[in-house]
């Protein structure tokens, strides 16, 4: 299995998610420690013996009267703590609605077989001694003998018991989604921001501005948006590449076959006048035909060499390149020319057979049409771990410095070598390119000591 990047939208997605737990998951203990030391803090000084022990006293003196009095003061003073007083009926001397808490309280007190209230404490109590819990409803006697409950509840949270959450749960929900909110609002954006910028590119090409490519700050990116970046500028350098070669080369044809036709039309007013020169007229007109149909014929091989998809057979490059020479020296024994070539061991690269073959053989013909008569053509096949490199190198007059920029342009032909054969639309090298150029290889040509031309091309071969 392939493991993602490290820099991978995942990864980022990923870490994203769990960094914001852990910023919620820290933060909401740090409120939960608060929240803790406030209720301590809040009732630090607070006994719920000593508390019962000033109503009993106040309940004793002063009746319901003084209880009410007391209950607004505990309640102005102490906001962490809620006392409430009710009578038989479970009403609230102070007529506040119970929470829900108390109210299930005092339906399970009621229930109970053995409610196990506290006898009424008699005046003066001694704090210490008095042992009373925060949860335990507590008798109080009225001077009438009448009994009240008294009630605790610390830190009330009554007031959010509507929603069925306590305040700490929703404090945590409530951050749990603000800390949340900027981190997928930054993770959106991170992705959304590449995605309108191709978004953008895309339409500019469709518009047919072909020189458009992604900003610069997105395709160095290592992530899945980089990869689509730099396969969407890979497409667009294509695209202009094959629409310029298509403009460039019906200029070149529009241009190349004005010569021709002007002969033939030259040749065809010449034969109509009938006249002993009639028949040299027409064979001039015919060999014309033959020059058109071999230019027609090289050009539509270049342009389908330029729309060659990427090859994925595998091949053996030293055995198409033997089955080249091998054809190629037959044409050679007429010039007295000899192909200079030792098959070496087996090299396998990704090819097309017939483009690849095409670009051997338009090399090797044009350095046979250069070599002088008893030269020799050196064929050598090298490689190395990553590339296969073929060499084709005559002993011919070579090119001059200036023109070898434009050796592989279509149309392009140098001045004529003394000796060199004629014939040929300049359209053999560039065939060679752009077939070499379908294969993700490259070929290049230079000068050699003391006279020569050595074309080299490399392609990338197949791991083993």
């Amino acid at each position: 299995m392939r493991w993602l990047p490290v820099r991978s939208l995942f990864w980022r997605a990923f870490l994203t998610f769990w960094g914001a737990m852990a910023v919620i998951t820290v933060c909401g203990m740090m409120l939960t420690a608060t929240v803790a030391w406030y209720r301590v803090d809040s009732l630090d000084g607070l006994n719920p013996g000593n508390l019962t022990r000033d109503a009993t006293q106040i309940a004793r003196s002063e009746g319901t009267d003084g209880l009410r009095r007391w209950l607004e003061a505990m309640d102005t003073r102490y906001s962490a703590l809620k006392i409430y007083i009710v009578d038989a009926r479970d009403r609230d001397i102070l007529d506040r609605r119970l929470p829900t808490r108390l109210d299930d309280w005092l339906a399970a007190f009621r229930a109970a077989p053995d409610p196990g209230l506290s006898a009424a404490i008699d005046v003066p109590v001694d704090a210490a001694t008095l042992r009373v819990s925060w949860w335990n409803p507590q008798l109080l006697v009225l001077p009438d003998h009448s009994e009240l409950l008294m009630l605790f509840l610390p830190f009330d949270s009554s007031h959010w018991e509507v929603l069925g959450l306590t305040p700490v749960t929703l404090g945590l929900l409530l951050f749990a989604l603000a800390v949340t909110a900027p981190f997928c609002w930054a993770l959106t954006r991170h992705v959304a921001a590449p995605l309108e910028q191709l978004r953008g590119a895309a339409r500019a090409l469709a518009a047919g501005r072909l020189d458009t490519r992604t900003p610069g700050g997105l395709s160095v990116r290592k992530d899945e948006l980089g990869l689509l970046a730099r396969d969407f500028d890979a497409m667009a350098g294509r695209l202009q590449a094959l629409v310029d070669t298509r403009e460039q080369l019906l200029r070149n044809i529009a241009h190349e076959l004005r010569s021709p036709l002007a002969r033939m039309r030259l040749g065809v007013e010449l034969a109509r006048r009938k006249d002993a020169r009639q028949d040299l007229q027409l064979d001039r007109i015919e060999r014309e035909c033959e020059r058109l149909d071999a230019l027609v014929g090289s050009t539509l091989r270049l342009a389908r060499m330029g729309a060659l998809p990427l090859p994925t057979a595998t091949l053996d490059l030293a055995g198409v390149v033997d089955d080249v020479v091998q054809d190629a020296r037959f044409e050679a024994g007429e010039r007295r020319v000899t192909v200079a070539w030792n098959r070496p061991a087996p090299l396998r690269i990704a090819a097309d057979r017939d483009g690849l073959a095409s670009a051997i053989e338009n090399i090797l013909r044009n350095a046979l049409r250069f070599a002088p008569a008893g030269g020799a053509i050196q064929v050598r096949l090298l490689a190395d771990a990553g590339q296969a490199c073929l060499e084709i190198e005559d002993n011919g007059p070579g090119v001059p410095e200036k023109e070898l920029p434009y050796l592989f342009e279509p149309f392009y032909q140098g001045a004529p070598a003394a000796g060199a054969a004629p014939g040929g639309a300049g359209l053999g090298l560039s065939i060679a390119r752009a077939a070499v150029a379908a294969h993700k290889g490259r070929i290049w040509a230079r000068n050699v000591a003391p006279h020569g031309l050595r074309v080299r091309i490399e392609l990338p071969r197949v791991a083993d």
